[in-house]
């Protein structure tokens, strides 16, 4: 018996699943306000495996992305790592547009995606 194949994510999914990935951008501008709107969709959106799938993607890296700011200050605390802050921020900084910017177009298109150097806290 033939497996059947999974049906493709409607247009509604893949644009929940977008702004769980894009969303966090603006809540930049709010104290842990990049948490909160992956939060909600991520409780109150569509229960879907698809958009549940992007929305933990989405935490995972806003979470990684938060510690490792957390560490780049506790470094620029020191001598060496006034020297290392800045390239490591501007890497770090680099890496997370680009993974919000990938994983939403790639949820635009109704495909997975997988942030790159995270760590993988929500299951």
């Amino acid at each position: 018996m033939p497996v059947p194949e999974p049906l493709a994510p409607s247009q509604e999914e893949r644009t929940w699943a977008a702004v769980a990935h894009l969303a966090p951008l603006v809540g930049y501008l709010v104290l842990i306000g990049q948490f909160l709107v992956p939060l909600g969709v991520l409780f109150f959106g569509p229960k879907t495996p698809f958009v549940q799938d992007h929305v933990k993607e989405s935490l995972n890296g806003q979470i990684s992305y938060t510690l490792y700011g957390l560490v780049l200050f506790l470094l620029a605390l020191t001598v060496v790592g006034v020297v290392l802050v800045l390239p490591l921020g501007v890497f770090l900084l680099g890496l997370a547009l680009y993974n919000m910017v990938r994983g939403a177009l790639a949820a635009g298109r109704g495909e997975g995606y997988r942030y790159a150097l995270i760590l993988r806290l929500v299951p």
